[in-house]
């Protein structure tokens, strides 16, 4: 026969067990929705860095661009590319803080370029004549894991580069010092070593008769000066992931 006592105790019990099961909802809820708030956060704070990575990039170009052709008194571009790095640092520090760490391990090449990342290195072939132009497009680049960016200052050495190392994607100007930048681009087309590498034209000539021309010739797309950094970000990430996916 149960004591009176007992059953008290009993019901104690069960409504001590009812209260924990309910905290631990409460609390597996409140988990939940802090995660939630983490993630947006993270989200927003990615997306701000990126609005303004694009134009700080383009300052620190065009102060690049400046200091190259010496279109402008050393001092000033000098105070501008300075101004330009330390908020690219701010930002980069803003992506970093609102991006969980993934384990990264730095290589060093031979000819001491960095290479960031657990993927292969995946390279950027970028055919220019005009040295301050290539450094643009490598600020903006410069911190695309896995990738590394090679210049070759003449449509000649852009083809033997192509044909030896076979880039994942090739930048290529139109106004080159020796050939025709349409002329690199049906070589290499025509060359089956080349003809599947992905190839966005960038060149000041902005008439859609021209545009038309060159997709229609094979390239990916067309990109026109001054760059927009985002659109080429957007395009360089979509092709180089495809690489990736292609070689998985």
């Amino acid at each position: 026969m149960k004591s009176p006592g007992s059953d008290t105790l009993q019901t104690d019990l069960e409504r001590a067990k009812g209260e924990i099961v309910d905290l631990r909802e409460e609390l597996r809820k409140a988990v939940e929705a802090a995660e939630q708030t983490r993630i947006e956060m993270r989200q927003k704070l990615q997306d701000l860095a990126q609005d303004f990575r694009g134009p700080v990039t383009s300052v620190l170009g065009f102060s690049e661009v400046l200091g190259a052709t010496n279109k402008s008194p050393g001092h000033e571009w000098k105070e501008i590319n300075a101004a330009g790095r330390q908020l690219l640092n701010l930002i980069m520090n803003l992506e970093s803080s609102s991006v969980p760490a993934k384990p990264l391990q730095d290589r060093e090449t031979t000819d001491g370029t960095i290479t960031r990342g657990n993927d292969a290195t995946q390279f950027v072939l970028h055919i220019e004549g005009n040295k301050a132009n290539f450094r643009l497009i490598q600020l903006f680049l410069q911190d695309r894991p896995g990738t590394r960016m090679h210049w070759a200052s003449t449509g000649e050495k852009g083809l033997e580069f192509a044909c030896n190392s076979a880039p994942a994607l090739i930048l290529l100007d139109l106004n080159l010092p020796d050939v025709d930048g349409s002329d690199v681009l049906a070589r290499l087309q025509m060359n089956p070593l080349t003809a599947k590498i992905p190839v966005i034209i960038i060149s000041e000539d902005a008439t859609p008769s021209q545009i038309e021309r060159m997709l229609q010739a094979g390239a990916r797309d067309y990109l026109t000066k001054p760059l927009e950094a985002k659109r080429l970000l957007c395009l360089v990430d979509e092709i180089l992931e495809r690489s990736v996916l292609r070689h998985a």
